[in-house]
């Protein structure tokens, strides 16, 4: 079956990038950012005379957070493997995804407002508002600034929202 690039080798296929699968990997970790400080904290509680009260809190504080970070990142793997096989397809009457579980279409005709959020200049997040109420969010895709431009100029400009954020 020809795809829409078989078509018209005019449309550009965006794939996604690199940088929200490195994103997803150091997502991972951070339950045990948030475990083995806390179990220090309640380790050097000053109330408790025991010598091994640190230790024994801390090593059931490790053995949690291995056990969450390996489901972590084993959740956070399964999603990276799927979000690499998706691609986002600009024409000039709909965009469309394809991933594992399908291919999904939005025709232009139903999107009333397109919100551009940036942070520190650059695109993070595309969220495209449709007739209905549904709100459809393109991000982690390469060239997203591309993606942007393409969906502003194809559509009126007037819908189109640019919002900045400053993160530290």
């Amino acid at each position: 079956m020809p795809t829409a690039h078989d078509m018209n080798p005019n449309i550009e296929i965006f794939k996604t990038s690199e940088a929200e699968a490195t994103r997803m990997r150091r997502g991972a970790f951070l339950p045990a950012l948030l475990i083995l400080p806390m179990a220090a904290m309640f380790g050097f509680d000053e109330s408790k005379s025991q010598p091994l009260h640190f230790l024994m809190i801390f090593a059931m504080a490790s053995g949690l957070a291995a056990v969450v970070v390996s489901i972590s990142w084993y959740g956070a793997k399964r999603r990276i493997d799927e979000f690499s096989r998706m691609t986002l397809t600009v024409a000039a009457d709909r965009l469309t995804w394809v991933s594992s579980l399908g291919e999904t279409a939005i025709p232009f005709a139903e999107v009333t407002s397109i919100s551009i959020n940036k942070v520190r200049g650059v695109v993070r997040t595309v969220t495209l508002t449709r007739r209905d109420g549904r709100e459809s969010t393109i991000e982690g895709f390469e060239k997203m600034e591309s993606i942007a431009g393409q969906l502003t100029q194809i559509q009126n400009a007037e819908i189109a929202v640019v919002n900045n954020w400053f993160s530290i």
